[in-house]
C-alpha cells in the first residue's frame, strides 16, 4: 500500500498564543502551520484520511464571524490546493476513493468533504453528536458548511486493543486499516493505522502538532510507536508532507 500525503494550505495563527488581545484586528503570526490530508492506496479501494481545507475558506464571510476561535486562524490556499485537485494530479479522481475517514470535524479537516459523497464517509459517534447543530456551531464547527444530506457511518470501538489503544475498528476487514480512538483534541479523535508492505504507520490527525509534542500528551502512544516501529503523521507537522 501506497500512502499519500497533500498539504492543503497552510493556517496562521495570532501571534499572541494567549489573552483578550488576540481577537483584536491584526496581530497575526509569522509562521504558518501546514494543513495536511492523507490517501491510502488499498487493495479494496482508495482511503481517503481527512480532506484538508477548501480554498472558499479564504473567503470573507465562509467562517462564522461570531465565532471567537475563528476570529485567530486565517487560512491560505488556492483552488489547486485541494485535495480533489492534488489526486487528480496524481493520477488518482476523487471518483476513486472508496472510504473517507474523518479524525474528527474540524473546518481544516472537512474542507473538501463536498468532492466525496460518493464515497463512505466515517466518522466516530461522539464527534458527530458534539459537532451536529447550533451545540455544534457554538463549539466552534462549522456543519452548515457540511454537504446537505450528509449520513456518515458512525464508529463505534468495539474491536479488540492493539498497543495502547482500548478498542479498534477493523475498516477493510483484514487489520491493514484499524481505526482507534485518540480523544483529546477532540473528545470523539480517531486515528488510523496502516500496516501493510513491512510498513506500519499512524495517521494522527490532531492528536498533537509535532511527533515532539505526541510525546508529551500522549506519551504511551509515542512511545508505543517508537518501539514498535510505527511512522506517526500528523496533520499540521510539515514533516509528514511530500509522500
Amino acid at each position: 500500500m501506497r500512502v499519500h500525503s497533500f498539504e492543503t494550505g497552510r493556517v496562521r495563527p495570532k501571534a499572541r498564543e494567549r489573552g483578550a488581545r488576540r481577537y483584536l484586528p491584526g496581530g497575526w503570526s509569522e509562521e504558518t502551520l501546514s494543513v495536511q490530508a492523507f490517501a491510502v492506496e488499498h487493495p479494496l479501494g482508495l482511503c481517503l484520511f481527512d480532506t484538508g481545507q477548501t480554498a472558499r475558506a479564504t473567503e470573507r464571510g465562509y467562517h462564522q464571524r461570531w465565532h471567537p476561535f475563528l476570529w485567530i486562524s486565517r487560512f491560505e490556499l488556492e483552488p489547486e490546493n485541494e485535495v480533489p485537485a492534488q489526486l487528480r494530479a496524481r493520477g488518482l479522481g476523487p471518483a476513486l476513493v472508496r472510504w473517507v475517514v474523518l479524525s474528527h470535524l474540524h473546518t481544516d479537516h472537512v474542507g473538501s468533504l463536498e468532492a466525496f459523497q460518493h464515497a463512505e464517509v466515517l466518522v466516530t459517534r461522539a464527534e458527530w453528536e458534539r459537532a451536529r447543530g447550533v451545540a455544534g456551531m457554538v463549539r466552534g464547527y462549522i456543519p452548515h458548511r457540511w454537504p446537505r444530506g450528509l449520513t456518515p457511518r458512525l464508529v463505534d470501538f468495539t474491536g479488540p486493543p492493539v498497543g495502547p489503544f482500548a478498542q479498534s475498528h477493523d475498516l477493510a476487514g483484514d487489520g491493514s486499516l484499524l481505526l482507534v480512538p485518540t480523544a483529546g483534541h477532540t473528545p470523539g479523535h480517531m486515528g488510523m493505522l496502516v500496516r501493510g508492505d513491512g510498513e506500519r504507520l499512524l495517521l494522527a490527525g490532531d492528536a498533537a502538532h509535532s511527533r515532539e509534542e505526541l510525546a508529551l500528551v500522549v506519551p504511551e502512544v509515542a512511545a508505543w510507536c517508537e518501539r514498535e516501529g510505527v511512522r506517526v503523521l500528523l496533520a499540521h507537522d510539515p514533516a509528514a508532507a511530500g509522500g
